[in-house]
């Protein structure tokens, strides 16, 4: 076919296209497709909050697959393990899925939920269970489906709430039984009936009114909205470490490498600013300006490469920085090796490090190493999740076993990326975790170490492992690097304000206008060396560049 031809049938393809939208507009702007919230409130009393079971379904979810939908049982190709080695909840013939819970929602209390989802099954599958109770078949309600009609073609299944709600997440759980198949719908996997697609969504019925009128809506799975950020500079950086040190300097370190971060990486890097704005590298050897240590050059048990999957593996994740007892300390984890602790000799932040614990095996196996001092000036080492122990005085080792810290439920606060904080009183431990994708910072708190801890809440959607740190005015921020397709930006070093909300829990603070509009450096920061890889990509020696800059 010509390309006259061509043009000649794409001209008479649009006046066809243009007939039909002049004919039936009404047919036409229906069946267009609409991506409805994540969250909704429907009425004072319920509250609409829709999802997508993507693979992989455990515990685990790091790496959701492109496309919707669950198939019980779950081809063996789609289970996902974790990162590190660690356990993954998946099981071939169920799947969990935990629906973040807007605390505005949890506060009013939730007594009733209704699952509206299209499914297909053979052999008859147990309904599913919704927060741990059996459902039953049953139609959206009228209230909430008045403002719903989605609802009134999907199938529903309801449970009575026996149990107060957990404020971070509602289960939802799928099984099947031998010779038993389910297969769960979602998004663009069938023909939407009217212009919503299709998602699973969880109905909440509320005992008192929620404080959102009736048309509230957000996109954010969790219900809470970042304000506007961007990254403090151009530079690959997972689980973005600061703190504030007595010489009016903020320090930063993370995991660094680019892509390689996943395979075998050896550099320890940190970098210095003023103000939070402009940052440069700690040291000014050319070359290697930020790194001040390398696995291959000071390293001792942690050097072996081992396999992943028939792949090197090696990596060094999570370093954070910390001023105590008046010098700088650095603990990081090498993945199947295990955590270790650095001690600068000299007092600053350049080094050099030495390993001031066990240099010749680890101090504990597990991922995310972590450091608090409290009041009293007694030290603590944590990892993983919530494992903690108190050090020596000196520092010199371990005062006693590692123990673990859960939430009231006993679930985990986190899976990894641990941080223990303390603000007016009242400690608070964090953590990182993923639902429904998107990889989150939680938070429990408690009024001493030995006190039980309460519920977890979700405090900064996407942020995943970072720490929480309080700059020269007293205002406290969490850092941020962003790990899910929903953040809005990925593996770069960020900071999110803080403020607390009456309840006590930490959220982002929406009223920070500086955050709204990022003020772009015109010139780069002019440094000797080199800085390293920035997304896989060699910078130009001598330049740092700092593409967003702002006013701390």
């Amino acid at each position: 076919m010509g390309l006259q031809t061509l043009r000649i049938v794409s001209m008479r393809t649009r006046l066809y296209l243009a007939f039909l939208l002049a004919a039936f507009p009404s047919v036409v702007t229906a069946q267009a497709p609409i991506d409805p919230p994540a969250v909704e409130v429907l009425s004072p009393h319920w509250i609409a909050l829709r999802f997508s079971p993507q693979y992989p379904h455990g515990r685990h979810t790091q790496n959701p697959l492109p496309g919707e939908g669950l198939v019980l049982p779950i081809p063996d190709q789609l289970m996902i393990k974790g990162q590190a080695g660690q356990s993954s909840d998946n099981k071939a013939n169920t799947a969990e899925f935990r629906i973040p819970v807007p605390d505005f929602a949890a506060d009013a209390g939730v007594d009733r939920s209704v699952l509206l989802t299209k499914q297909q099954s053979t052999g008859n599958p147990a309904p599913p269970l919704l927060d741990g109770v059996p459902s039953t078949a049953a139609d959206c309600p009228a209230e909430a489906c008045a403002n719903f009609p989605l609802g009134t073609r999907l199938p529903g299944y309801s449970a009575t709430v026996t149990n107060p709600i957990n404020p971070a997440e509602f289960t939802i759980e799928f099984s099947v039984k031998s010779g038993q198949t389910l297969a769960l719908m979602g998004g663009r996997d069938f023909p939407h009936p009217g212009p919503f697609y299709s998602q699973p969504t969880l109905l909440l019925h509320t005992r008192e009114a929620m404080t959102k009128p009736a048309g509230w809506h957000t996109t954010e799975q969790s219900g809470l909205d970042l304000p506007t950020i961007a990254p403090l500079f151009d530079q690959f950086l997972r689980d973005t470490s600061i703190c504030l040190a007595p010489d009016g300097f903020y320090y930063m370190t993370g995991t660094t490498g680019g892509p390689e971060m996943m395979v075998v990486t050896s550099d320890l890097s940190v970098w210095k600013s003023p103000d939070l704005m402009h940052w440069s590298p700690v040291r000014d050897h050319p070359r290697q300006s930020t790194v001040v240590w390398n696995i291959d050059r000071d390293g001792t048990w942690m050097k072996p490469i081992t396999l992943r999957d028939g792949e090197p593996f090696r990596p060094l994740w999570a370093p954070e920085v910390h001023y105590i007892n008046k010098t700088f300390w650095i603990p990081f984890s090498v993945p199947r090796h295990g955590i270790t602790l650095l001690k600068s000799t000299t007092g600053k932040a350049e080094g050099p490090y030495e390993i001031a614990i066990k240099p010749d095996q680890p101090l504990s196996d597990g991922i995310d190493a972590s450091l608090f001092q409290d009041d009293d000036g007694t030290v603590y080492s944590l990892y993983g999740g919530g494992w903690i122990a108190r050090m020596k005085p000196d520092m010199s080792g371990l005062a006693e076993p590692y123990h673990h810290l859960a939430s009231a439920s006993g679930r985990e606060i986190g899976f990894e990326g641990v941080y223990l904080f303390k603000d007016h009183g009242r400690y608070y431990l964090s953590a990182a975790d993923f639902v429904l994708g998107e990889y989150n910072t939680y938070i429990a708190s408690a009024t001493s170490l030995a006190d039980p801890w309460s519920e977890r809440y979700l405090a900064v959607p996407h942020a995943g492992h970072g720490n929480f740190f309080r700059d020269k005015n007293g205002r406290m921020w969490s850092t941020f690097f962003g790990n899910d397709r929903n953040s809005p930006f990925h593996a770069e070093p960020g900071i999110v304000p803080m403020m607390q909300d009456a309840k006590g829990r930490w959220r982002p603070d929406p009223t920070y206008t500086a955050l709204k509009t990022p003020v772009v450096a015109e010139t780069s920061i002019q440094v000797p060396g080199a800085i390293g890889p920035s997304n896989g990509q060699p910078q130009h020696v001598g330049v740092m560049p700092a593409t967003a800059a702002r006013k701390p």
